[in-house]
């Protein structure tokens, strides 16, 4: 199976160039080489922006009677640059049995001669009579076999099969049939494509890819971990640092003598009381606080407007260093977005869409001003927060816990329960309670350089008394009322006293607990470490990742335009599609298109660029890029084999199920985002480099020209084939599914043996020309590459027994699919003018190859 390689990154792109010297012979004469023709053809064929061509196969069109004539012409083709060549020669017979007469350039091992007696063909099978044509039959198969022959694929296997024979000379015949799904379905899908792609919706709203997702939430700390550098940005023995630490150690060890002092038994001991007060200690902690915020407040408002030498000498003195992070230059900005927007493109989202989200991301990555930094100073540690830590709030000695106050009326009650002992019992525990309150308010933790009873305690003393005289007199009166059995009132005693003793620890307790909670030491380990975070974020965000922040926001923001730009050109292209839809007849209702009379020159030829010396080249038979290609009026297929003589209509192919819905939708949908692609491939580096150039240039230019290569595309080859910026293989599975029916024509056309009835380029009194033996004769069978998985397929369900698959030519282009049958010459019927002498030139001359050079061409 012969399968020429898809051009790629490097690859030259296969080109056939089609000169027809029989309209275009003083054209090419006024070119100053051959190259020039070349060149032309080429711009006027391939994509913008496609830097390497392989342009060495030429398909010349002569006429019989004027090839001698016209040698001059082929010397120009064969001289200087290597070239392969496939002379069409059209005509009868010059003299008798003498079929041609041509120039000895064309004898040479790169060229082969193909020879068209009469263009409109004989229906004929080696070996048999022709057929007898009952009417008159005018149509021109020249054109059809043109298009066949401009194939790369085709060209080569032609060229190979030929130059084996004698004289490389053979007589074409051919059954090809033209697949082309309707044009109307082909503008709908192309449509709904285009709709999809400039549209808003379709969005995804997932993180963007690092550095960029850590830049808009301003976690630029956070990307160095990531490639090994050094996250701290404060040094310890800075004033800064220096600051933090001590306030972070005042708080910490105040905490933790809170707690030690939270457990019961510190009411007696002397655990958590050495050293300076906690009130005093929490002061200095909140005062160093309050100069480490001032500190920080002026350290990033002095960052609002850049570092001079001065602002890096305070920088040094607070001791801040501005790190360097690797890694978090333009490139990787670029190649974030780069990723992010390709996989948006392959999804695909709608271009607006994307474009929102890219300004968005542009505005959340903007650096922030000094003054916003120095006002999240203030929003974290205000001076209303500093007063709670600067001036603590008192150890609690308001009124006990409600538990605390029932136990002491428990522990009153039964301590007065016993008769005999009551009123002694009863002055015990108020005697308890009050010692327990007197002792909570001499051993409070900030009674530094304060009086034992302050006046503030008194009522706490007072109350607890009273509290537990009310329990006493209760347990007095209940002891004598109810005279409680023997051994009863002992134990009340006992428990009673117990509870009063135990309870001093538990309302200290109680109250230092109340107590951390009032003060809210956490809070400012919290501000503490805020106002660090804040400047770490400052000095990572706004100064060391200053330059790759501005860099993705100028970036971001030429993305998001350039997508725009991208939309309002596909919206238009959509709105010309419409307008053309609307405004002309849908077209024919078979699926397949069919051929017709082309004439010489072919149609659709148009003028192409002017040479010096006046004239035009054609260019190959293609109308101009995005105008459709004229149909071939006439039959659907040359040749019979199951189909239709000449000039009578096939039945009409429809399309299946199918063939203009989600199928076709989505292969268009592809070729779409391909074009996205290859618009995009030269921008991204201008992107990278130079993101205000990228903005004045534009998405417009490198754009347009591959939308209209697209549309040239589509009206050249149809969707069939793989567009020439296509990214994914040549297989096209989606339109494999709208081909149906299609398949299994072009499977047994393909399955056609080389004795088959074909239409033989020649009249029939012409066939006597020819060398019918079967061991002669060369057959080239071919498909577009498009419908491969479907026409595989088909073959292998019909097991025909023609071991042909491996003989298949897949074309990256065009829509027909066939057998090309080339027959050679009887002996005696070339005559080859050698006048080597008179042109000093020629393929088989003397060193003719030292001044050729094989391998690609680029225009």
């Amino acid at each position: 199976m012969t399968d020429t390689a898809v051009p790629g990154a490097g690859i030259p792109r296969p080109l056939v160039i089609v000169v027809d010297l029989r309209t275009e012979y003083d054209t090419v004469m006024a070119a100053r080489t051959f190259a020039d023709v070349q060149t032309a053809y080429a711009r006027t064929r391939v994509p913008a922006g496609t830097r390497n061509v392989d342009a060495d196969r030429v398909l010349v069109l002569d006429s019989v009677d004027e090839l001698v004539a016209h040698r001059h012409a082929y010397e120009r083709i064969f001289a200087g640059m290597y070239s392969k060549v496939v002379c069409v020669a059209v005509g009868a017979p010059v003299d008798g049995s003498i079929v041609l007469r041509r120039p000895g350039q064309l004898a040479g091992s790169d060229a082969a001669t193909l020879w068209v007696g009469d263009i409109r063909g004989t229906e004929w099978a080696p070996g048999r009579a022709p057929g007898v044509v009952l009417t008159p039959d005018d149509a021109d198969a020249l054109a059809p076999l043109v298009d066949v022959l401009s194939q790369p694929e085709v060209f080569d296997q032609v060229l190979a099969g030929v130059t084996e024979m004698p004289r490389s000379i053979a007589a074409p015949g051919m059954n090809v049939f033209v697949h082309r799904i309707r044009d109307d379905a082909v503008q709908r899908a192309r449509i709904r494509a285009v709709q999809r792609l400039a549209g808003a919706e379709g969005g995804v709203d997932e993180p963007w890819p690092e550095p960029l997702a850590a830049l808009a939430d301003e976690q630029g700390a956070g990307l160095v971990t990531t490639t090994g550098g050094v996250r701290e940005c404060v040094r310890p023995d800075g004033a800064l640092g220096a600051r933090w630490a001590h306030a972070e150690q005042g708080f910490k060890r105040a905490q933790q003598r809170l707690t030690v002092l939270a457990a019961p038994v510190a009411l007696y001991g002397s655990a958590g009381r050495g050293g300076r007060s906690i009130d005093g200690e929490i002061a200095d902690a909140a005062t160093v606080l309050r100069d480490y915020r001032d500190l920080v407040r002026q350290t990033v408002g002095r960052g609002a407007a850049g570092f001079d030498a001065d602002g890096r000498a305070w920088l040094d003195q607070v001791g801040v260093v501005i790190p360097e992070p690797p890694g978090l230059g333009a490139n990787s900005v670029a190649a974030a977005l780069y990723s992010r927007t390709a996989a948006a493109f392959d999804r695909p989202e709608g271009l607006r869409g994307l474009a929102e989200r890219l300004r968005e991301l542009a505005d959340r990555i903007t650096p922030g001003a000094g003054a916003a930094r120095a006002h999240e100073v203030d929003q974290s540690c205000s001076d209303g927060f500093l007063t709670r830590y600067l001036r603590p709030a008192a150890f609690p000695l308001g009124p006990a816990h409600v538990g605390v106050v029932g136990g002491l009326v428990v522990g009153a009650f039964l301590t007065a329960l016993w008769p005999a002992f009551g009123v002694v019992g009863a002055g015990l525990a108020v005697l308890l309670a009050l010692f327990g309150s007197i002792l909570i308010t001499a051993r409070r933790p900030d009674r530094e350089g304060r009086a034992v009873l302050p006046p503030e305690a008194l009522p706490m003393i007072v109350v607890t008394g009273l509290v537990a005289l009310v329990g006493a007199i209760c347990g007095v009166l209940a002891g004598r009322a109810w005279d409680p059995p023997t051994g009863v009132g002992p134990l009340a005693l006992v428990l009673g006293l117990a509870v009063l003793l135990v309870l001093p620890g538990l309302d200290w307790r109680l109250r230092v607990r109340h107590w951390d909670r009032v003060l809210g030491l956490g809070a400012a380990t919290r501000a503490l470490h805020g106002l660090h975070a804040l400047l770490v974020r400052t000095v990572w965000n706004d100064w060391a990742l200053a330059g790759p922040r501005r860099e993705a926001v100028d970036r971001a923001t030429v993305l998001a335009a350039l997508l725009e730009e991208s939309a309002t050109l596909l919206a238009d292209d959509a709105a010309a599609l419409e307008r053309q839809f609307t405004g002309e007849p849908p077209g024919p209702d078979p699926a397949a298109e069919n051929f017709g009379t082309g004439g010489n020159p072919i149609p659709g030829f148009p003028p192409a660029p002017s040479y010096p010396g006046g004239g035009n080249l054609g260019t190959g038979g293609y109308p101009p890029p995005g105008r459709p290609a004229p149909p071939y009026p006439g039959t659907e297929a040359f040749g019979t084999g199951g189909y239709p003589a000449p000039g009578r209509p096939a039945p009409p192919s429809g399309p299946p199920p199918g063939a203009s819905g989600a199928s076709l939708y989505d292969t268009v949908l592809g070729d779409l985002v391909d074009a996205l692609h290859a618009a995009f491939e030269p921008l991204w580096p201008l992107l990278e480099r130079d993101p205000a150039e990228a903005s004045r240039r534009g998405a417009a230019p490198e754009l347009r020209p591959v939308l209209r290569a697209y549309a040239d595309h589509l009206a050249h080859n149809g969707v069939q084939a793989a567009p020439p910026f296509g990214r994914q293989g040549q297989d096209r599975p989606h339109v494999g599914e709208a081909v149906g029916g299609d398949a299994d024509r072009i499977a047994e056309l393909l399955g056609q043996p080389a004795a088959h009835s074909m239409l033989q380029l020649c009249a029939s009194d012409q066939l006597i020309l020819l060398d019918h033996a079967p061991t002669h004769t060369v057959s080239v069978r071919f498909a577009p590459r498009g419908v491969r998985p479907a026409v595989r397929e088909a073959l292998r369900e019909r097991r025909t027994g023609h071991p042909i698959e491996h003989e298949l030519v897949w074309t990256g282009g065009g829509r027909m699919a066939g057998v090309l049958r080339l027959l050679p010459l009887l002996p005696g019927s070339v005559d080859d003018a050698r006048i080597w002498e008179e042109s000093a030139g020629g393929p088989d001359r003397p060193g003719a190859g030292d001044d050729r050079y094989d391998g690609g061409w680029a225009p």
